[in-house]
């Protein structure tokens, strides 16, 4: 035998070696993992629908979702899960900017997804509201009431069409809250996107997001809930602006030029009179094309890394901030260290901050300046094209101020978008006040007061 046949032989058996190690891995063994064999759960009582029945069944993955239970500070300052953690003490600009809605009332940083019955529940905004409003509390929207009656639910009041609970103040006691069905089809435990208004607008860009490649429905099942969305005036159902595009500019536009249907605005704003639209956390919009989107690395990745325990792997549901799993959500891609990648976040957070505030703090000294144009005797006809903008240019801050990443999700496009607010606000302010050369007191002087009892976290510690 030649050299070149023996090295072809040698090529061939290790060739033949490796294929029978695949076929042994592959097709007989058997894997040494049943954490993430699908099991049989109750339907009994709508079990099924809660956490607390997918306990023994799914130990390492419950175990982690509890973990959003934990209430305690941001690794960078913004946010955390603290209770009762307000952004009308953080943002003071809020109290003029929403006066006259609800927002103005209570707005409280979220916090983890097993608190969102208790949180909606108790939550001051409530009343009046309809049934439309737990589309994104669980799939009790979807499994219940859709299945029965389509969107019947979304205009029952409000107490009608939630969950049934057994205790209104504890996480156990709103067990049919947001469990493991609002991802998961509870028989197959495949990854599954059960709100309607979310599929249906996907539906009209070409995209049955029921049907998507895997990696896409791990973005999918966190999008439908983690986006900017209205109530049809019509019938009261969820619907969301996507039709034209994923930027606010492209969503504005939707509203404006009748897409939204009898939708018009969601109040009048008290002070400059103007038609407001009130922007709902857009995550899902500003990381779509953001470079983490465009790669394809999705809300999963980050916020519900793989981890190991006892030898066995699982996709962690503990849904925080990636800062407190850095190993496990940055490092596995990074090559920084912890510490520089806590850095870098540290200074988006602070820069998108900043530039948010003064966005918002234009806005409401827009409010103002037009309030003042009207008490000099400016007429609804002069101020006509300034409401407009100033419509636009909240819708703009709102847009950034809602979403839940503080800028880190998409930089280019917070900063952008906060400049847009700026600049229009500038516009309201100069264009009215060239009206009637009116003069408007420092804004500090007159932004509302926030309810009595309202407390916020600052700083690393409780503020009034």
């Amino acid at each position: 035998m030649s050299r070149m046949q023996k090295c072809l032989a040698g090529v061939v058996a290790v060739c033949a070696v490796f294929f029978l190690f695949v076929v042994i891995r592959v097709g007989i063994a058997k894997p040494n993992d049943t954490s993430v064999k699908a099991a049989a759960i109750s339907h009994e009582n709508y079990a099924h629908l809660g956490k607390a029945a997918y306990r023994d069944a799914y130990p390492l993955e419950y175990n982690s979702y509890m973990k959003n239970n934990l209430t305690d500070p941001s690794p960078t300052g913004y946010g955390g899960s603290m209770p009762e953690n307000s952004y009308l003490i953080i943002e003071p600009e809020i109290m003029e900017n929403f006066k006259g809605y609800k927002f103005s009332v209570q707005y409280d940083v979220a916090r983890g997804h097993t608190y969102a019955g208790v949180d909606q529940i108790n939550s001051k905004r409530i009343p009046p509201q309809k049934g439309n409003c737990i589309a994104c509390k669980g799939s009790w929207m979807y499994d219940k009431w859709f299945k029965e009656s389509g969107w019947e639910f979304a205009s029952k009041p409000f107490a009608e069409a939630t969950p049934p609970y057994t205790d209104k103040d504890t996480v156990e006691g709103t067990d049919l809250y947001f469990g493991c069905s609002s991802c998961h089809d509870p028989d197959t435990m495949e990854l599954r996107v059960y709100q309607q208004g979310f599929v249906d607008s996907m539906a009209r860009r070409g995209i049955d997001v029921n049907n998507a490649p895997h990696n896409d429905k791990r973005a999918y099942v966190c999008g439908q809930c983690h986006n900017e969305y209205y109530f049809m005036a019509e019938d009261g159902r969820v619907n969301h602006p996507f039709d034209n595009g994923w930027n606010p500019e492209q969503e504005f536009q939707f509203y404006q030029s009748g897409q939204a249907g009898a939708f018009k605005q969601d109040w009048v704003h008290p002070d400059s009179k103007t038609p407001m639209l009130k922007a709902q956390h857009p995550d899902f919009e500003i990381w779509i094309d953001s470079v983490h989107g465009e790669n394809g690395v999705t809300c999963v990745d980050c916020h519900m890394p793989f981890m190991r325990e006892n030898g066995k792997k699982y996709t962690s549901h503990w849904m925080t901030s990636p800062l407190k799993t850095t190993e496990s959500s940055c490092l596995k891609c990074h090559d920084e260290s912890k510490e520089v990648l806590i850095a870098r976040v540290k200074t988006i957070h602070d820069n998108n901050f900043k530039l948010q505030r003064i966005a918002g703090l234009t806005v409401a000294q827009a409010h103002l300046t037009v309030k003042a144009a009207m008490d000099a005797g400016a007429t609804d006809e002069q101020l006509a094209a300034a409401r407009l903008k100033l419509r636009e240019a909240q819708w703009y801050w709102d847009w950034i101020s809602a979403e839940n990443g503080n800028g880190f999700h998409n930089p280019d496009k917070c900063m952008r978008v906060s400049g847009l607010a700026i600049d229009l606000a500038h516009q309201v302010i100069e264009e009215v006040n060239a009206l009637v050369k009116g003069t408007v007191l420092p804004l500090p002087a007159q932004l509302p007061p926030p309810p009595e009892g309202t407390k916020a976290y600052i700083n690393g510690q409780w503020t009034m």
